[in-house]
């Protein structure tokens, strides 16, 4: 009797294989190496795409690091409510700050890596030279001088929150927002540096007919 035979595979298991992820894998296109740049494209759009999605990863990195405040602050929180019925008046304020500090400065990365929701059903059957099209001619009218403007008004807002040491003022301790604030307008500059990246991307796309990664 034969026992290297492999056991023949359950329907699940066929399912599982032959299913198409392209809807929820938007980042799908995003496997290159940024060591591995096509040799046809200009050696200045090289090092700037190559420096900036480098940037952008680092930040990513570093700020993933802000979940250990929000799993701390949580856990204490739920540690003395439960056990000293004892619950801070900080805690769930803090949680939302860094939550929120997370969620803005990874945005840069989650763009780098195309995981920002899109509604591709359409734009994922089109060549990748049309996808690099609409992607480049939609970056310069309406991605980068949308962020910039944001850029310029969230750092306005931040500064006047800087001088007048502006404190929330919905919660019993009263802590200072403008550190929040900051974190807006550094979010939209990281923003407006990977988008550079992205159009130069798509500028390549458009004119060779593929993503150089």
């Amino acid at each position: 009797m034969n026992t290297n035979t492999p056991p023949s595979s359950s329907p699940e298991d066929d399912l599982i294989g032959n299913l198409d992820i392209s809807d929820e894998m938007i980042a799908e296109r995003r496997i290159g190496s940024l060591d591995n740049l096509p040799d046809d494209m200009p050696a200045y759009m090289q090092w700037l795409i190559r420096n900036i999605d480098t940037f952008s990863y680092k930040c990513g990195y570093l700020v993933s690091f802000l979940l250990v405040p929000i799993f701390l602050s949580m856990c204490y929180e739920i540690f003395v409510r439960k056990f000293f019925v004892a619950p801070t008046l900080w805690a769930f304020d803090i949680s939302r700050m860094f939550y929120g500090a997370l969620f803005m400065l990874g945005s840069a990365y989650a763009l780098s890596r195309g995981v920002h929701i899109r509604a591709d059903f359409l734009y994922r059957t089109l060549s990748e030279r049309t996808q690099g099209i609409i992607d480049f001619v939609l970056y310069l009218i309406l991605y980068l001088p949308a962020m910039l403007t944001f850029f310029y008004f969230s750092s306005e807002f931040a500064y006047e929150s800087i001088l007048r040491n502006e404190k929330i003022a919905d919660t019993a301790w009263l802590p200072i927002i403008w550190p929040l604030k900051s974190v807006l307008a550094i979010s939209v500059l990281l923003l407006c540096i990977q988008g550079f990246s992205e159009t130069l991307k798509s500028y390549y796309a458009a004119t060779r007919g593929r993503w150089p990664v």
